[in-house]
Formats: C-alpha cells, sequence, structure tokens
C-alpha cells in the first residue's frame, strides 16, 4: 500500500524491507518493528513497548513468535532493542548510519501491517533538528500514526536512514525520524535483561505534564532581542539539565533549572511576562518535596515559556537574517 501516488518510492528496496518488518502485538495495541540483525535484533520505538506484559511478534508471512527478551533501551531517544527468540526468523534490514536527509527531502515511512506488503507514507523533512550533541532529529511535514511508531525510514535512494517516531511536543502531535546512528550501538550489545524491564519507562513516560499555554500577550512589550535571548537560556538549560536528569542525577537537573530560573528573573526586567511565568513555575517547586516533580515543574514552565516565544517569533511580519526561532524540545 503507498499512499502518495505523485511520488515514486524506491520500489525495489520497498521489496527488500518487507520481509523484515514485523508487527508488535503489546498488551492489546500494535506497533512497528524490524529485524536488523542475523541475530534476531528487533528495533523498535520504546514508548510503544515500555510496560509490556506481553509481546507478541507477527512476521510478514504470518508466523508468530513471542518476544521475552529485551536487548538495550535508550530511553532519551525514545529506542528499544528487542530479540525474537530463533535467530534468522526473517532477513536482517540494514541500516545505513552515514547520511541523513536535509529539509525539503522526501522519505519513506514503513508501517508493518498483517500481511508482506507494508503501508508506505511518502513524507517531506520539514526540519533537521539539533537539540544538542546528544540528539538530532527529522521533524516530517505531517503526523504519523502511533501504529507507525518504530518502524523504517527510508530515504530516495532505499536506504534506512531511521526508526519513525510518533510524538507530542507542548500537546502537539509531530511525525520524527531518530537517526540509525543511535541504534548502531544498541545492537552491538550481547547482553539481555527480561520484560520487566519495561515497567519504568512506562512509568516515567505516564507522567502528567503541565505545561502552561501562554497567550502570545505575555511577551507584550519586549524586544525581539530579549525575548530571543531568553530562548537561548531556556535552550542551554535544558540541553545540560536533560542528559544529567537521564544519567539519574535528578538533583542537579532541578538545580541548574532553578538556577536559570532565578537568574532570568533578576536580569530580564525587560520581560515581565517571562519574569512571571518563572516564578509561577518556582512557586509550584516549593508546594513539592521530591527532586523529581521539581525539576518536571520548572520544566513545564520552560516549555511553556519556550512554545509562547516560537508563536511569537512566527508571528513576526519577518524574522532579522539569518536568526531562526528556537528549536522545538522534543524528547528531553
Amino acid at each position: 500500500m503507498f499512499e502518495d501516488p505523485d511520488r515514486t518510492p524506491p520500489r525495489d528496496a520497498l521489496v527488500q524491507a518487507s520481509p523484515s518488518l514485523v508487527v508488535l502485538e503489546v498488551d492489546g495495541r500494535t506497533a512497528s518493528a524490524f529485524v536488523a540483525t542475523a541475530e534476531g535484533h528487533l528495533v523498535t520505538s520504546l514508548h510503544a513497548v515500555a510496560g509490556a506484559r506481553s509481546i507478541g511478534a507477527v512476521m510478514a508471512d504470518g508466523v508468530r513468535s513471542e518476544v521475552v527478551q529485551v536487548v538495550a533501551l535508550d530511553e532519551r531517544r525514545d529506542l528499544a532493542v528487542l530479540r525474537l527468540p530463533v535467530p534468522d526468523m526473517v532477513p536482517a534490514l540494514a541500516l545505513s548510519p552515514q547520511r541523513l536527509p536535509a529539509e525539503g527531502e522526501s522519505v519513506y515511512v514503513l508501517r508493518a501491517v498483517a500481511g508482506p506488503a507494508p503501508e508506505v507514507r511518502a513524507l517531506e523533512v520539514r526540519a533537521v533538528q539539533v537539540l544538542g550533541d546528544w540528539l538530532t532529529l527529522l521533524e516530517l511535514t505531517r503526523t504519523l500514526a502511533e501504529e507507525s511508531s518504530g518502524g523504517p525510514v527510508l530515504d530516495a535512494r532505499g536506504e534506512v536512514v531511521g526508526v519513525a517516531t510518533a510524538a507530542l511536543a507542548n500537546g502537539r502531535s509531530l511525525g520524527l525520524v531518530i537517526p540509525s546512528r543511535y541504534v548502531m550501538p544498541m545492537l552491538r550489545s550481547t547482553a539481555t535483561a527480561p520484560l520487566s524491564v519495561l515497567e519504568a519507562p512506562r512509568r516515567r513516560a505516564g507522567r502528567v505534564r503541565n505545561v502552561p499555554q501562554h497567550p502570545l500577550t505575555v511577551l507584550e512589550g519586549a524586544s525581539m532581542g530579549a525575548v530571543e535571548s531568553i530562548a537561548s537560556t531556556l535552550g542551554q538549560a535544558i540541553n545540560v539539565g536533560a542528559p544529567a536528569y537521564n544519567r539519574g542525577d535528578v538533583e542537579g537537573c532541578y538545580r541548574l533549572y532553578a538556577r536559570t530560573a532565578e537568574q532570568l528573573i533578576d536580569e530580564r526586567g525587560d520581560c515581565p511576562g517571562a519574569q512571571r511565568a518563572l516564578r509561577d513555575g518556582l512557586l509550584r517547586c516549593v508546594e513539592l518535596s521530591d527532586a523529581d516533580d521539581r525539576a518536571w515543574a520548572l520544566r513545564d514552565a520552560f516549555d511553556g515559556l519556550l512554545d509562547v516565544i516560537q508563536r511569537w517569533l512566527a508571528s513576526r511580519p519577518q524574522a532579522p537574517s539569518g536568526r531562526k526561532p528556537p528549536p522545538k524540545q522534543f524528547l528531553n
């Protein structure tokens, strides 16, 4: 099944890739996956299998198998590698970690479905988002169905350039591609663990975000320079704090966020709306005793400001030459 007949997909590559796709049946829902090694390493999105008590794998030829082993997890990049119980059940789909499609290029998202032919969507890359040295990803022009998460993404040459992810950012649905180069180290792991290791990511993924939705008037009277400076400072704090949080230094992440909020409150008298938003975030922390909750309270405050800044900059008649809106925050 090919969704967009106006674009010519790499059909030989699709035919070659199709037998490697696997439908995952996870506690009553489905997700996509694909086999990436002869040893049966199965690549998918972590959020698609987080908390799974049982995982069934349905191959393109209809053969079913139970997945009981986890090889590697990457919570920061929403990746999981599982293992089929028997190697060489289906052919492996080679990854291409060298090249990343550029803005405006076409990619093809493969969604595993029952039967030999996958669903294929032709989409364009809206933007290449650099969220720090820990992650570069592709944002697509359209959203993806949740069942597409974990499927391979091909470029116009038929090379597998990444893993499809249906994501949310500030309440908006997004279609993302996590580049193949982040999967390669996970495939080299020889360790295995039971499905119970997927429970911790489920608990973290289940956290309810409380990101404020500010009107554009919150930035009323602020200059372009002041707004961009605030966005830059917030982005830098997140790019340091989020990896620290993911390493387990929750208290360090919270302290960094708190210092950043206090610094901006002291220095940005030219943007009182941003000061108020950050004070509200700090006041929320006073009522919270757990460092994890406090870190997320400030992260919510930061993301709310970044969201309104993004919208405020987009509403300007014309951005100054060479300046871009701050990057969206997706997976931190």
